[in-house]
């Protein structure tokens, strides 16, 4: 996850640079990306859409990283690009080393399986800080966003996609996520808000409770009877607002699981 850094605005965010904190946060603020009291609630129910949400996880030599993705098809998963980005290289992991895992419930999952290609946003450039809880401009994660083909159909109902959304400050959300301090509970927060869509385009600032390896995670708006992905959180906040990306940022991805 990255966190974001309030320079100016009393309760959001301007000119915000952002710090690497995939998997763990630091040890001096338990709880970074929670706004105010901790509102993220453990998810006991099954089913959609709670099944298609899981962890995203990065086997790599002598490192682990951990994030949060979205089952959008049955074999399309959507989280943060930066989740699946070896940070030295500036370049994706190996595929055989990236693994979704959908409807994690301590030891139990609805499935599992690696990637099969990964498929970016036209012009996607990783542009991640060269060292760990260094900042880099907010800007970096406009095109934060991957869609991973799997290797395998997986069993749980694919989350749908709210098309449609207009953006409006108050607008009811539901974030969901495996956060690196309940990485085996599916929590989510319940009825957070959109504070802004017009300040720091494309970015949807929110009040949405997040923590580390929530990157990627899903936000849900509840429509026609129904929750449906409209967003994914992409960084966090010091107690002011996090961001994430709004569909019309990826919609386009969903659309294809073909691989090169």
């Amino acid at each position: 996850m990255y966190r974001l850094m309030k320079r100016a605005f009393p309760a959001l965010l301007c000119h915000p640079v952002i710090m690497f904190t995939t998997g763990a946060g630091s040890s001096q603020d338990l709880h970074p990306g929670v706004i105010g009291d901790d509102d993220r609630i453990r998810v006991e129910m099954e089913g959609p859409p709670w099944d298609a949400v899981g962890q995203v996880n990065v086997a790599a030599f002598r490192k682990v990283l951990r994030c949060t993705g979205t089952l959008v098809k049955s074999n399309l998963v959507l989280t943060a690009a930066h989740c699946v980005m070896d940070q030295s290289k500036k370049a994706p992991y190996p595929l055989r080393d990236i693994h979704f895992v959908a409807g994690v419930r301590g030891a139990e999952n609805k499935g599992h399986s690696t990637a099969r290609c990964l498929r970016f946003p036209k012009d996607y450039e990783y542009v991640g800080p060269s060292l760990p809880m260094q900042e880099v401009p907010l800007r970096t994660l406009e095109k934060d966003v991957v869609a991973m083909v799997l290797n395998e159909k997986l069993t749980p109902e694919p989350v749908p996609v709210g098309e449609g959304v207009v953006p409006r400050p108050g607008l009811r959300l539901v974030h969901a996520a495996y956060p690196a301090d309940r990485r085996f509970v599916l929590s989510a927060h319940f009825n957070c808000h959109l504070l802004r869509a017009d300040l720091i385009k494309p970015f949807w600032l929110n009040d949405c409770d997040t923590h580390p390896a929530s990157s990627g995670g899903p936000i849900f708006m509840e429509t026609e009877g129904q929750l449906k992905l409209v967003a994914i959180m992409v960084g966090m906040g010091r107690g002011f607002s996090n961001a994430a990306l709004p569909i019309s940022e990826w919609i386009s991805l969903t659309e294809d699981t073909n691989c090169p």
